[in-house]
Order: C-alpha cells, then sequence, then structure tokens
C-alpha cells in the first residue's frame, strides 16, 4: 500500500523539504511506494510566488550568491556538484558574470531552486513517485484521517502534511487607515483623478502600471521592499546609471520614502569574509545556561548586554587588532572593560550603540520642548543624504575592514542562531518578547538586513537628482477631497507637506495568520485545526501572530493538542520561533534545513 506526504509550498522551504526527505527515504525506505504531492499556485515549484524565474533582473536579494544554498552540509551528492551546491555555483555554470560576493537577482535564485527541485525529481529513490499541483490548497480535512483539498474540489488522502507557505498576503481592517486611504482613491478614481492605494505591491512592474511620469508617489517602508519599488520606478522605467550619476528616461515618477524614523535602512557591506564568525562572548553554551537556570528570560537583561559585548570585541578588534581583542576578553568585569576602551579609544571611535538605534537622538536632546527636528524640508533632506553617505562609506569599505560594518555582520548576522537559541519557544517573558519585536527587530532590521551597497548608492544618486525625496519623522497621510490628492507630512520637518497621488505599502507584511487572505489559513483557523501563538505568563498575554507549534513542528490545535501528522515550518510559525525569513546558507549547518532534516526523519519514521 502507498504512503503519501504533501507538502504545501514549492518555494526555498519547499524545495529544502523535497530534498530532505528524498535523502531520508532513500536512507531509510519504506514499505511500499511512497507518493509526494507538492501544491504551489503560483507553479513556480522552486522558487514559489517571491522568486519567479521571469520577474524582472534589477531586483536583488540582499544575500551575496556564495551564500546561498538549497542542499544540506551533509548533502555530498548534490554538494560535489556546483551548479547545486551554491546559487553562484549555479549562475557560474550558466556563465554568468556574477562573482562569489555579488548580489543576484531573485529571478536568478528561482532559476537555482527550480534547477534544484528538478534535479531532486529526477534523483528520487526507487518507488517514490513526484506530483505537482500548480493550484492552491484551500483546506485539509481531519474528520477521517487527513486529506488535503485543493482549489476545484480535488483531494488528496495524504500519511503526513508540511505546511512551508510563506509569506502570506494579509487583509486591512474595515475601518483601518488603509481601508479608508483605498476607499478615497476610489472615489476620486470615479470622478477621473488617477489616484491608488496599493496595499499589495508585488509584482511590482505589473501592480504600477497605472502610475504616470510625473506623479508624486508615497512609499510606506525605507527596507528592501522600498528599494525594489524606486528601482522599479527608475531602471525598470528605462532609466540608467552610470557611477555616482543617474541618467533619467523622463517616465519616472517622483517618489517619497517614509518611515517612522524617516531614515533609510544601513546598506550592507561589501562581502570580505568567507567564513561565519564564532561568538566568543555571546555564545550557545552561555544561553543554554541562562535558560536552564532562569527559565524566561529578560532580552534586556540577559541577552543584549551579552550581545552589546560581543559588538565591541569585534568592533574595536577590527580597529586595534587582536591584542586589544584579548585584554579585552580577559576583563572581568563591566567597569575593566570601560577602563580599557577610555585608555585605548578617542571618543569619536568608540562603538556607540545609541547612536545605531536612534540615530536622530543628540540633534532630539538639542532642541527646545515642541520645537520640530528640522528647520525645513531641505535641512532634514541635508541630513538623510549625509547619513546615508556616512554610511555607504562604511560599507564599501567592507564587513572585515569596517570596524562599524564587522560588528554589525558578526554579531546581528553570524550569531542569529544563537539569539534564536535564547528567544525561541518561549524563551523569553511575554513583556521582554514584546520589547524584542516592536524595539529590537525594528532596529535590527534596519541596521544589519538592508539593501546591498551599490543599491544604497543609486538611491543616494536618485536623492540628489530630486527624483527621490524622504518623509520625515512620524509621517502624517491625509486625505483632501477638494483637491482630489492625499497629502503627506512630518510633524518633525517644518514646511514638509507635500501633494500625493498615490500610496504604496512597502512594508512586508507581517506574519498575521488570522488576517491571511489564504483560503487555507482561514479554513483551518476557523475549524480550530491550527491557534496562532501568545506568549503567556500568568496575566500578561503577548500574542505574536504565527501559528502554535511543538518544538518539533507539529501544529498545534484551539484545545492545545498537536496534530500527530501535520506539520508548519518557516514563516507561518514567526513569533514561536524567530527570524524565518532567511535563505539557507552553506557551511554554517543552517537552520532552515536543519528544521526540514528533523521533520523528514520524523515524517518518514512515522511512514512505517
Amino acid at each position: 500500500m502507498s504512503k503519501t506526504i504533501v507538502i504545501i509550498g514549492a518555494g526555498p522551504r519547499g524545495t529544502y523539504a523535497l530534498r530532505r526527505v528524498s535523502r531520508q527515504l532513500a536512507a531509510t525506505p519504506v514499505k511500499g511506494p511512497v507518493d509526494i504531492h507538492v501544491i504551489e499556485k503560483s507553479g513556480n515549484f522552486g522558487g514559489g510566488g517571491v522568486h519567479g524565474p521571469d520577474q524582472p533582473e534589477y531586483l536583488l536579494l540582499n544575500t551575496v550568491a556564495s551564500q546561498i544554498t538549497a542542499v544540506g552540509d551533509d548533502d555530498e551528492q548534490a554538494r560535489r556538484l556546483p551548479d547545486l551546491a551554491t546559487l553562484h555555483g549555479y549562475l557560474a555554470s550558466r556563465g554568468l558574470p556574477i562573482g562569489p560576493n555579488d548580489y543576484p537577482s531573485r529571478a536568478h535564485h528561482g532559476r537555482y531552486l527550480a534547477h534544484v527541485f528538478d534535479w531532486t525529481e529526477n534523483h528520487l529513490p526507487p518507488r517514490v513517485r513526484l506530483h505537482r499541483h500548480a493550484v492552491a490548497a484551500v483546506d485539509i480535512d481531519t474528520s477521517s484521517g487527513v486529506v488535503v483539498v485543493l482549489e476545484g474540489g480535488r483531494t488528496l488522502k495524504a500519511n503526513e502534511v508540511l505546511l512551508v507557505t510563506g509569506h502570506g498576503a494579509n487583509r486591512y481592517g474595515d475601518d483601518s487607515p488603509e481601508s479608508r486611504w483605498a476607499d478615497f482613491a476610489e472615489q476620486q478614481r470615479r470622478q477621473g483623478r488617477n489616484l491608488s492605494y496599493i496595499h499589495q505591491v508585488y509584482p511590482i512592474h505589473e501592480t504600477t502600471t497605472h502610475i504616470q511620469k510625473g506623479q508624486t508617489v508615497y512609499v510606506i517602508g525605507m527596507g528592501l521592499t522600498g528599494i525594489d519599488i524606486v528601482r522599479t520606478f527608475s531602471l525598470g522605467r528605462g532609466g540608467r546609471f552610470d557611477k555616482e550619476c543617474y541618467f533619467p528616461s523622463g517616465n519616472e515618477p517622483h517618489t517619497i520614502l517614509g518611515s517612522r524614523l524617516g531614515l533609510p535602512y544601513a546598506a550592507r557591506a561589501h562581502n570580505q569574509k568567507t567564513g561565519q564568525y564564532k561568538g566568543q562572548i555571546f555564545r550557545a553554551d552561555v544561553v543554554e545556561r541562562l535558560r536552564a537556570t532562569k527559565g524566561r528570560l529578560s532580552f534586556e537583561q540577559d541577552l543584549f548586554p551579552l550581545m552589546v559585548q560581543e559588538m565591541e570585541l569585534v568592533y574595536y578588534g577590527t580597529l586595534h587588532g587582536e591584542d586589544f581583542s584579548r585584554r579585552y576578553l580577559a576583563a572581568a568585569s563591566d567597569a575593566q572593560r570601560q577602563a580599557l576602551i577610555d585608555q585605548a579609544i578617542g571618543s569619536h571611535q568608540r562603538f556607540d550603540w545609541s547612536q545605531l538605534a536612534d540615530p536622530l537622538a543628540s540633534r532630539r536632546a538639542c532642541l527646545s520642548p515642541g520645537q520640530p527636528l528640522f528647520a525645513s524640508l531641505e535641512d532634514y533632506q541635508a541630513f538623510v543624504i549625509a547619513t546615508m553617505e556616512a554610511d555607504i562609506a562604511e560599507a564599501q569599505m567592507g564587513n572585515a575592514t569596517s570596524p562599524l560594518k564587522a560588528a554589525i555582520d558578526c554579531v546581528l548576522r553570524d550569531c542569529r542562531d544563537t539569539l534564536r537559541a535564547a528567544v525561541n519557544f518561549g524563551g523569553l517573558t511575554p513583556a521582554s518578547h514584546r520589547y524584542f519585536k516592536t524595539v529590537f527587530d525594528r532596529i535590527n532590521n534596519r541596521i544589519a538586513v538592508g539593501p546591498p551597497v551599490a543599491s544604497s548608492n543609486q538611491l543616494l544618486c536618485l536623492s540628489r537628482s530630486g527624483l527621490v525625496g524622504f518623509s520625515g519623522p512620524q509621517p502624517q497621510i491625509t486625505m483632501d477631497p477638494q483637491s482630489g490628492c492625499f497629502w503627506v507630512e512630518s510633524p518633525q520637518v517644518a514646511g514638509s507637506r507635500r501633494r500625493v497621488h498615490h500610496i504604496i505599502n512597502g512594508r512586508i507584511h507581517g506574519v498575521d495568520v488570522q488576517r491571511e487572505q489564504s483560503a487555507l489559513m482561514q479554513n483551518l483557523l476557523a475549524k480550530g485545526l491550527v491557534r496562532t501563538w501568545v506568549n503567556t505568563d500568568g496575566n500578561d498575554r503577548y500574542p505574536l501572530g504565527g501559528l502554535d507549534v511543538t518544538a518539533d513542528f507539529h501544529v498545534i490545535d484551539r484545545q492545545a493538542n498537536a496534530h500527530p501528522h501535520i506539520c508548519a515550518i518557516g514563516i507561518p510559525t514567526e513569533g514561536k520561533i524567530w527570524f524565518n525569513a532567511v535563505d539557507a546558507r552553506p557551511d554554517v549547518n543552517s537552520t532552515a534545513i536543519a528544521q526540514l532534516s528533523q521533520w523528514a526523519a520524523q515524517a518518514v519514521a512515522r511512514l512505517g
């Protein structure tokens, strides 16, 4: 009798999952044939909906080609083939001039993932068959076994189901600002005006075709999506960059990027590293002892001081060499470390987390109550440009030469698994988890998860040319029926009120499965087959939005029971498990692949 595994989602994690379960079935064959059904509504098996192979080449990843893989470190069969081992190896095998430390496009990544998916299908173990379904899964019926329901009514009876559905598209609330913006834009369109609110911007080159040259677009968010939008409105409309200059096509709209802080994401530095930094202060064994002795941790008190010390160690070691690092590590107290810094480091060269966290703090401290941060829009724009110039200069030095970029890359990126070990599965108190998500995560994303330095440099060129502007801190959007336009203004920038024709939500929607548009998630929630995780400690509760799962990834239902044959991994579990929106990296025992290896071993064992 055949066994059936259903994988819902064929983006990066779906591709990793297929390879891991294929290897597991080869290592521990089960009795009888096995059918693997992979469901991907986009039809892009490998890249999924985000990494489609046909999207424009100017939409870039923010990870270098040599640091992306789709196969595990233990996968000798795949790793001995360069076109499978890494994204860079795949691109080189195609003769593409993209180096190991260059940033490839998302389309390149999608083609690589599709290649790995196809290769895996062609190298399945005996009596294992793959079935592709380019359709959405809309429900799972557990009234008699486990049955996956596809759009159109077809059903698949399954022994094991894995949800790796990736980023979902969230609905906005009926009385939310987004709803009011959409209604206002619709009213204006009925009167013949070209206004819009775009809630789901991808695929950008398709959702923005109605935006005319010379119109003003306000983008909510200055992160990676904002960069994608800017590149679509410049390169995607026929403009070109040449060194430090931008040559417009004349088809560009004017773009205003906005965020709470009013500053763009920091650039990813030129990569100079070949391996992964190993923490010497903020270490996995230290976190393990903390959790064993204290139970629930405080990020602010237990973890963050160790992270800052690790960043100082890298920063000052890069600045002054290994001897200083040894003396820093040998210091027995905070006071001794500070004395060492005071003796050897000038005040202008010191590591300052507070400046990273809030670059406007020193400016704010000099103001009278009620006084705006900037006396004019020109003053603010000059500040943003100066901030970008300084950041780009650091990024161009590289992540092993710039003390600042080295500290950020080594600790906030390379020590991410250590932080996961502290945070995952309720490691923080609810109050601390709230701070972690609403304060630290925003800072971390802005300074450590930004665009390639080349993209930041292009943004700088566009801002100097006047085609891109910035909102100012804490921007406010209003609607004016008389003028038939939106207006954006920052209370912190005098004279910043500007007319806007189009608003684009340029933020990656946070994981909130209760607001997800997916029929599958809504049906699973409605019947109580899954629930969202709430970090709870007595009366203190902090809802996170992602699915509740066990330590081995089984979904937990409304009655707190784990389903023995339905698992979820990746972005849908964000909250219970931290920082899932990251691709697998070679030679570091990638968490994304390790999780799927664990699932595959247990799922195949249950098949018998």
